[in-house]
Formats: structure tokens, sequence, C-alpha cells
């Protein structure tokens, strides 16, 4: 069954894509014989740069794509075969068959054939070569090495014990005993040799097809028979998509594996180095794209979609798994509407429930020793770019609303998707919410008569009142889109378009005066002087203010302000550490989090958990901590009793646990529990767990990161304008002079704000239209639609001149 092609790609020209993807690979690789081949796309050219297999691959997909083909060489060769004599064929028979037979005989807790190590395999090779050095014209023997591979490559349980780390064979549910270096080593000679190489990838090829058969893997099998994945899995000719049929026999295999076993291999692959985690994610990200380009078979992407899913838990070990299924709590066309109404109830008391489970075991392991919390590479090298490029979204988030549990879709599996495709399926899913309520509300509409319900959440404030208007309009508004016959809050109303009015302003909201309010209520709320929020001078980071006056309403007003932020595309300029939106995530907090939200105080745990004289009496110290508000003292027991336990050397630990876990969770609580809740009205479900702690901020506070090369490639003109008019050209020079801070008030004069969108300037909609001859106008702009109306300046210098004053007077002067 074929997964949904957004490109509309035929069957045929798929095959096609794959047939050319493969003959280029192989003249890439292996050339076509011709000493003096003319050819600069073949190996045999005489300046042709060798490339590895995984840069031939990405070679040969280019060119496979290209509309005018590069021409393929008359002659190309193939793989040299291993010719075998009668009697290494007839000797690999009968061991094959005696090995069977002692397979069906017994059960093997033991190999019947003694393991492979690096140092056997090696000593070998060099038997095989020793008679070619000194110049001799004698061809190496690896009929050794071979019937070494043959045996063992034969023979799961043999595969199993080889590349001990040790001289015996110790394998733990956290550790997989193997010595990785060694098989990379070993795979690295093989490599070297065609004859080797062609024999093992043989060897491989038979074993999966064996493997596949269920009775081979049994959820009772000894812990040890499952280091064979392991050593299969660094196999580098994968990456050559003529063994991607065998890669996929192996994936397969692993996806079928009891879950119990699965997560055996993501504790052995959590102890990779991040090079061999780099590797091997680029290698079945490979095969991801190559699949994705030839074929879009749903198997094929789900087995190896499954296994890289594998890898990214190994990337955090210390996170708990979570199977991103859609709510059980959605409802199907055809119910009743009372049903659709429980429904709803259920989900609220879920997610109330899931709110609370959050806040109250969020973890703090600041002092663990010995265990990583930090990923071991980047995990944005787990999305693939083919699959973000190309994937149709609404099919997908379809398939995963409305499929099966053991259906497969990306959007069970969003380590894949990047931060951009996860916000259109937010906002995918906000549609979908908004049209199940529409469709409820008429059905209410037909059994209790006309209700009006408006298309917009429209809030009518004033400048002067900003924040009490504000709160009050929201409740209002909730009122208003509560039904008579509701019991409960729906907050669907929060996922319309949002429209801002100002009182006894004239203003049309299309888009800047939205912005504006946005960033009127920030600033007002996360001033120090209102008290909700602390600020660090030297961190630049607000924190809750846990002995802040304000009320429940105001922080969750922030959080409400969040989540439409999200649903209404602006950018918001918070100092929020990350932590904010791990917590949020449910993520647990670390001393890097500690350093951010109070770099005193961590430094301060740093020295303790270091010191090596007498802790008790340096320190004088109990399990609490006193603090000063309102000119009053007050003392926190942060244990049962904890002003009468004194700090020791022994319980230090202990102590900088509770302590962070006071400073960034106990103490803050009523106020975060408020902002998590406004939060969670506007955002809450399916779609939002799709996303990381750094995506949701990327989400909400853009990126920083200013590249005005993309933006240039993306920008479009108007009114006479084009890239190669001499003012356009002029404009890119000037703004290629620009400092930081400069950049910043361009962006923030035609945009209304300083930051990028999620995916950077490159995915800014930004137009530039021509306002006039030249004259002594200011560029103006339109910030509702992005929008720089430039007067067609004689000279840069002019150009330069008016543009700066424009920018640096831009709040409240030439914005329309």
């Amino acid at each position: 069954m074929a997964a949904s092609s957004s490109g509309g790609m035929t069957n045929d020209r798929k095959k096609e894509l794959k047939r050319l993807v493969l003959r280029y690979f192989q003249q890439l690789t292996q050339g076509c014989g011709k000493p003096n081949c003319e050819n600069a796309d073949c190996a045999s050219h005489p300046g042709f740069q060798r490339l590895n297999k995984k840069e031939a691959l990405q070679r040969a997909m280019v060119l496979a794509s290209k509309k005018n083909k590069p021409k393929f060489c008359t002659i190309c060769t193939k793989p040299a075969k291993v010719e075998k004599s009668s009697k290494e064929n007839g000797a690999g028979k009968e061991n094959g068959a005696e090995n069977g037979s002692k397979r069906e005989a017994v059960v093997v807790k033991e190999p019947v054939i003694e393991p492979l190590t690096f140092a056997t395999f090696q000593k070998l090779i060099d038997e095989a070569e020793g008679g070619t050095q000194g110049g001799s014209d004698k061809k190496p023997d690896y009929t050794k090495a071979i019937r070494m591979i043959g045996k063992i490559f034969a023979d799961d349980t043999a595969l199993s014990c080889s590349f001990p780390s040790g001289k015996e064979l110790k394998a733990t549910e956290q550790d997989s005993g193997i010595e990785m270096k060694n098989v990379t080593a070993f795979f690295t000679v093989v490599e070297k040799v065609a004859a080797l190489q062609e024999v093992l990838n043989g060897a491989i090829g038979r074993l999966c097809q064996q493997l596949l058969d269920p009775m081979k893997n049994k959820p009772d099998a000894p812990l040890y028979t499952l280091r064979k994945y392991l050593i299969l899995l660094e196999n580098p000719s994968f990456l050559d998509p003529e063994f991607h049929p065998v890669f996929r026999k192996l994936c397969e295999i692993i996806t079928k594996l009891p879950e119990a076993q699965k997560d055996i291999l993501v504790n052995w692959m959590s102890k990779y180095t991040a090079k061999r985690m780099e590797e091997l994610i680029g290698r079945i990200q490979q095969y991801i794209t190559v699949r994705w380009y030839t074929g879009r078979q749903v198997d094929d992407l789900q087995y190896g979609t499954t296994v890289l899913g594998l890898l990214y838990r190994a990337n955090e070990p210390w996170r708990p798994h979570e199977v991103h299924h859609y709510g059980e709590e959605k409802s199907r066309g055809g119910m009743l509407f009372s049903l659709r109404r429980m429904a709803h109830r259920d989900a609220k008391e879920r997610e109330n429930k899931s709110e609370g489970d959050v806040k109250t075991t969020t973890k703090v392991i600041i002092s663990s020793k010995g265990d990583r919390h930090t990923p071991l590479v980047d995990p944005s090298m787990f999305n693939n770019d083919a699959v973000n490029a190309e994937l149709s979204l609404k099919a997908d988030y379809k398939r995963w609303y409305e499929g099966s549990k053991s259906s497969f879709c990306f959007c069970k599996n969003p380590f894949i998707l990047d931060a951009s495709s996860k916000r259109d399926i937010l906002h995918i899913d906000a549609r979908h919410q908004m049209s199940e309520h529409f469709r409820q509300a008429m059905f209410q509409r037909l059994t209790f008569g006309p209700i009006g319900s408006s298309p917009y959440l429209v809030l009518m404030v004033r400048r002067d009142n900003l924040i009490r208007d504000a709160i009050i309009q929201l409740q209002n508004a909730k009122l208003e889109n509560m039904r008579e016959d509701e019991e409960e809050e729906n907050n669907m109303y929060f996922k319309k378009p949002l429209k801002i009015k100002f009182k006894g302003e004239e203003g049309v909201d299309e888009g800047g005066v939205k912005k504006e309010f946005f960033q009127l209520v920030v600033a007002q709320l996360f001033n120090p002087k209102y008290g909700m929020f602390t600020y660090d001078k030297e961190s630049h980071i607000c924190w809750f203010n846990k002995n802040s006056v304000s009320s429940d309403e105001e922080f969750e007003l922030i959080g409400i302000v969040l989540g439409l932020a999200i649903y209404n595309g602006v950018i918001l300029d918070l100092r929020f550490p990350m932590f904010v939106y791990k917590k949020l995530m449910g993520y647990d907090a670390t001393m890097k989090d500690l350093q951010e939200v109070d770099p005193e105080i961590a430094k301060g745990f740093e020295k303790l958990l270091r010191f090596d004289g007498d802790v008790e009496n340096t320190y004088c110290r109990t399990f609490s901590v006193e603090e000063e508000a309102f000119g009053m003292t007050r003392t926190v027991e942060l244990k049962k009793d904890g002003s009468k336990v004194p700090l020791t050397i022994e319980n230090r630990e202990e102590y900088v646990d509770l302590y962070s876990k006071y400073l960034l969770v106990d103490s803050i609580k009523r106020q975060f529990t408020a902002f998590k809740r406004g939060f969670m009205k506007v955002c809450g479900g399916p779609a939002l767990k799709l996303f990381r702690p750094e995506e949701l901020h990327r989400l909400i506070c853009g990126s920083e990161d200013l590249d005005f090369e993309a933006l240039e490639k993306k920008t479009q003109y108007d009114g006479g304008y084009n890239k190669d008019t001499p003012v356009i050209k002029n404009l890119w020079k000037v703004l290629g002079r620009f400092s930081l801070e400069q950049k910043k008030k361009f962006l923030m004069f035609c945009t209304g704000s300083d930051r990028a969108p999620i995916n950077g300037l490159g995915d800014l909609s930004f137009t530039i239209s021509k306002n006039g001859p030249d004259s002594e106008r200011l560029p103006t702009s339109h910030t509702c639609f992005n929008h720089l109306l430039l007067p067609e300046y004689a000279t840069e210098e002019k150009l330069e001149r008016s543009l700066i004053v424009a920018v640096q007077n831009c709040k409240g002067f030439g914005l329309l």
C-alpha cells in the first residue's frame, strides 16, 4: 500500500527515477573501466574526485532529478563476483547443513561456532595479504576470511556473541558488552576488499530473511541475542541503494521486536558516542530519503522511521517514552451531540489530570552523577528534509486523526518533522477542532434554535486600562461562546482569528493593530514594576516572582497571550528561560536550567558539590530556606523537620536537589499553574505534544538568527521594482552593512517584530513596493502585511540616510 504522494508522481516515474539513481550511483562509485573516460560524472574520469558512498548517493539523486540528464557511459562495470571452487562450495554446504541440524535439535545457549573477534579476523587478513608484500605478483588468498564471514553471519547465535568488549561475553539491560570500535574496524577492512564485501552482504541478506520468521524472535529470547542488531546496523554497505532491500528487512525485524526488547536496544544505543550516533542517523535518513523519492511505500517508510525513533529515544534516554497517538477523545461523524458533549467533558478531565501530573511530577535532576541529561546530537538531525519538503501535512494529519493506533503516519513520529511542519499541523488541528465545534453548533441550531456565533475573537480594549479590559473581554468571550446546555467551558473560541479594537480609534485590524496589542500587553505585564516577574540584568531573563500579589487571572492572561500569539502568527519578545517551555512540555530540570534562572545559586551549588572539606561546619546550613518579603522573614523547610537536619557531605546532593526543586517548582506553583492553565486553554491538545521545548520557544519568540541573504532571495517586488532595479540593489548593499541592532530595527520597522519566523527570514513573506520617484520622503511600511514602501532614491547615500532616520524613529512614526 503506497502512502499518498503530494507531488503526484506516477508509479512508472518512481521506477524510472529509482533506475536512474542506481545507475548513476554505480557509475560514480565503480566507473566504466575506460582509462581515459571523458565523462566528468564517472569514476573512471582522470580528474574525478573520489566520493564515499554517502556522497555518491547524494550526487546520484541530484543527477537523476535534473531535467537535462547527464549522459551515461556506454560501458559500466559491475561488481566483481567471487569465484569459489567446488570444494569450497561443498564445504560451505556441509557446514551450513551441520549447523542447521544442531540449531533444530537443541536450544542453543552457547554458540556452536566460535564467535568472531576483530583480532582473529585481522590475523586472517594479515595471513592472506602476507604473501603479496615485497613486490610479489601473487594475489591475496582470502579463502579463510571468506569462510569465517560465511560461518559467523550464517549463525545468528554466533553473530550475537561476537565482538565482546572483554574476554567473556557480558550483556546486561544497560550495556550490550559489544566493543563497537572493533565492529567498525571489521566493516572498514571488509569494505576495502570486494570479495569479502560481496560474501558479507550476501550472508547478511540470507540471515535477515531467516530472522523474518516470527519463530526466530521470541519475547523470552536470551538477552545476548539482541546484540546482533547493533552489529548489523553498522554495515556501511546499507548506504548503497542496491542493499536497501536488505536494510528494509533488518528494520522490519527490529520494528516487530517486542517493546521490552526495543527498550533494551534503546539503552544500549544510548551508550553510543556522538560520532557513531551521527553516522547511524545519517545512514537511516539516507534510506528514508531514497525510499521517499523512489517509492513511498508505507512499510518501507514505517520500518526505517521506527528504527530512527529508537535512536531518537537513545539520544535522550532520561525522557519517558511517549507514543503520539491522536487523543482518544476525538469524536467521529454521525455521533449524537450529547455523546460529543460527554467526550468533550472526558477530554477536559483528562487534560486537567494531565496538567496536574506535570505540575506535581516535574523532576529536578541537578546533582545526579554518571547519568547523561543532554542530547548526544542536535535533535534537528532527526528531521528529514525530503519528507518535510513534500509531505502533504493535511493528509498525514487525517491519517493521524482517523487512523488506528497501529497505522503509520509521521505525526506519530514527530522527530521526523521540523518546527515549521509542526506549526502547520497545529493550525490544521485548530481548524479541524473549529469545524467540529461549528458542526456541533449547527446541530444545536437545528435543535434549540439559532444562536449567533462570530467567526472572530474580537477584543475591545482601552490603552489606559489594557490589562483589566483584556481580562474582562476574554471572560465575556467565554460566556458568549458557552451554550446553555453546556456545563463546562468550551475553549474553541480561543482558536478563532483574533481582532483587536482600541476604543476611540478608527484603525481596522489587518494585522498591525493585533501586533501592537501583543507588544503592549507583554511590555506591561513583564515590566518589573508590575511585580509579576523578576528580571536578571546579567542573564536578561524574566522569571516568575514568587512573592507576587498579582491575581491568578493576570498570570492566566500571560498564558492566553502566548497561545493566541501562536495561533495568530505573532512573534513575541519574551525573555523566559528555556525551562519555562520545558516545564510546559513536562520535561525535567537540569543544572543548565538552574544556571539560566539563577546563575549565582547554580555556581554556589556547583562549588558545594565539589567541596572536599568539612561541609557541615563550613556551610553551617540546614534543609531550610529563609526568605524576606514585604519586610517579614519566613522559613521554608525543604523536607519534614528540615530546619533540624544539618547539611553534610553525605546529604549534600539531596540538599541541592530539594533546594533546586523549591526554586524552580514549588516556590512559583500558584503563578505557574495559572500561567499554564491559560496557555493550555488555547493550545492544549494532541498537536502541542509534537513540539520540543526549543521548537515551542522559536514558535512563540521567533529566531534570533537574522539571515538577510535568505530574506533577499524570498522578497517579492511590486509597483515597478524588481531585483535588478538600482535602488533595490543599493538597499541590499546598505542592509548588508547594517549592524545587528540596525537590522533588528529595520525588521521592527517593516514587520512589527525584530525577530525572524520559526524557520528564519527565508520563511517571511516580505514585499517591497515603489513609493514614487526620488524625493525627500522617508520610507514607510505596512506592518500588517510586512510591506516596505520605498521611494526611488537617486543615490545609495541618500537611501542609507533616509532609511536610518526611518528605522530609528519607527515607534509611532511612519507606520501604516
